[in-house]
């Protein structure tokens, strides 16, 4: 098998950088045989230290393929700036590996590569499962074309920010899970005057969220008890009639900030929520001082066992506005995108297409299956033939050998609930998603028809992510001073007037266009 090199570009030390150049360029010059050297941009979370060169995954998997993979990650935080910044200069690379606009990058200014007369002959692992259950169809873009490899994970669940209230605190101050907002803003109260944690002191944090956008941790996802389905990808709703709303024009929005503003001030509201990042509301979680908060899930997360267990979920206490949660569908998200600098397509998607093998992929994400490697196997074959998870070490500790949320994985329904057995972690998001789904929390209509299916124009779609961009930093800035500085008549119609200015009436107005479309084409 030809060696391939493949080297990763993001944000690391110039030094660094410097030394893998100077050696890949030694190494190229020094003979044609050392193989061939593609340079791809690598999205990294930024609650994980990925030392991906020396996952024992990737070692593995270089020794199965002959491929040797130099990575240079880039942060979640800084990855839209990079990737922008990337494309602007000369130098592109040949891989990407994370999200990227596919009609601005791909159909407007033609600098990612048309991948539909590729996949069949060189990726037939992703190609036999590219037409199950329809995840072929978000794929396509607005010019017919497929421009990037899908990450697919099918688990039925239907949403993120799951609402989780410390029962602990709850059985020592004598209190019933609260189901309204009144409820919860005296549950509130007393978390923070009653000392559940019995320790004496004043550290208690009733109400806590992990930076404002976060669509699991953000305080974003608070709007939801007050019937704003508000998320950070795009900035519309569909409401029960089929047409697209501005969700800061939706009745509950003003009271949201309201309430949200009122916690703030009273001290109910975590201070730093705003700001803080997931490693520091995690610190705060397993010191054992919040008492309510938004995450993805309990098991297999950043909590100890201990902290885990003073949790429950619960649905949203409901404001007189309703409830309504962001509603997820299971479709693919975009794993890999190839420039046109790459000048080896079949070798770039051949490695991706190992990835995708299905004892790879399985390893990837959830550790090993035979005994060997870097840590006792965590997944066996069962009875029923299919991979069922032995133990998930404690602490997110999988990242220390395999890629996992990194790893490259597409696995539709049909595929995925024939091959696997569902761990206890993943059988608990399909509860809390049974939960919300009984509960008549979420969206009638998920916002991700206008992220992922709908499908505008090339023109159409320049001008949603130029109104997308100034959307986001206005909602953005003027969320967080509402909730420090409160509401008032005066600076609410500065925000009414400012959504104006700053274009969300043409914004929904392209947001309406799409999806009537979409509407009569499905």
């Amino acid at each position: 098998m030809k060696c391939v090199k493949i080297r990763f570009v993001g944000s690391v030390l110039c030094i660094a950088a410097l030394f893998l150049m100077t050696a890949c360029k030694q190494k190229t010059e020094s003979s044609e045989a050392d193989g061939i050297t593609l340079r791809v941009f690598q999205y990294e979370l930024e609650n994980q230290q990925m030392d991906f060169p020396n996952l024992w995954f990737y070692k593995e998997l270089e020794a199965k393929t002959g491929i040797h993979v130099a990575w240079e990650p880039v942060k979640d935080t800084d990855w839209t700036t990079r990737l922008n910044l990337m494309f602007a200069s000369a130098e592109l690379p040949d891989l990407i590996r994370g999200e990227v606009d596919i009609e601005e990058y791909g159909v407007t200014q033609g600098l990612l590569v048309p991948l539909d007369d590729y996949i069949k002959e060189y990726m037939p692992n992703y190609y036999s499962r590219l037409y199950m259950n329809d995840a072929y169809k978000s794929l396509i873009a607005s010019d017919g074309k497929m421009y990037w490899i899908g990450n697919l994970i099918a688990q039925n669940i239907n949403h993120d920010g799951n609402h989780y209230i410390n029962k602990a605190w709850l059985d020592t101050l004598g209190l019933e899970i609260p189901t309204t907002i009144d409820e919860l803003t005296a549950v509130l109260i007393a978390f923070r005057d009653r000392d559940p944690n019995g320790n004496g002191l004043k550290d208690e944090i009733p109400f806590s969220a992990a930076d404002l956008i976060h669509q699991t941790q953000g305080v974003y996802t608070h709007f939801a008890n007050f019937g704003v389905p508000l998320q950070r990808f795009v900035y519309a709703t569909i409401d029960d009639h089929n047409k697209v709303v501005f969700p800061g024009y939706l009745e509950g929005f003003r009271p949201a900030l309201e309430w949200l503003a009122f916690c703030y001030r009273e001290g109910l509201l975590d201070m730093e929520s705003i700001t803080q990042d997931s490693n520091a509301w995690g610190t705060k979680m397993n010191a054992g001082q919040v008492g309510y908060t938004t995450y993805l899930r309990l098991i297999n997360t950043a909590l100890t066992p201990d902290i885990a267990n003073q949790y429950v979920s619960i649905l949203p206490p409901a404001s007189p506005y309703g409830v309504s949660v962001p509603r997820l569908l299971e479709v693919p998200t975009v794993s890999a995108a190839l420039t046109i600098a790459n000048k080896h397509i079949p070798e770039t998607l051949q490695w991706l297409d190992a990835q995708l093998e299905t004892k790879t992929m399985m390893v990837a994400y959830n550790g090993p299956l035979d005994p060997g490697g870097p840590i006792e196997p965590t997944m066996k074959i069962n009875e029923a033939g299919k991979y069922e998870i032995v133990y998930v070490p404690e602490n997110n500790a999988l990242y220390k050998y395999v890629p996992v949320y990194h790893a490259l994985f597409f696995a539709p329904g049909d595929y995925y609930f024939d091959i696997y057995e569902m761990p206890p972690h993943r059988v608990e998001r399909f509860n809390s998603s049974k939960q919300y789904e009984e509960g008549g929390v979420l969206e009638k209509n998920s916002f991700m028809y206008l992220q992922r299916l709908v499908k505008p124009n090339a023109e159409d779609s320049l001008e949603i992510a130029r109104l997308y961009a100034e959307i986001d930093k206005f909602m953005q800035e003027s969320i967080a001073g509402f909730i420090r500085g409160g509401v008032n008549d005066s600076n609410w119609q500065t925000f009414l007037n400012s959504a104006k200015a700053v274009g969300v009436e043409r914004y929904i107005e392209l947001y309406q266009k799409a999806y009537d479309a979409y509407l009569a084409a499905n």
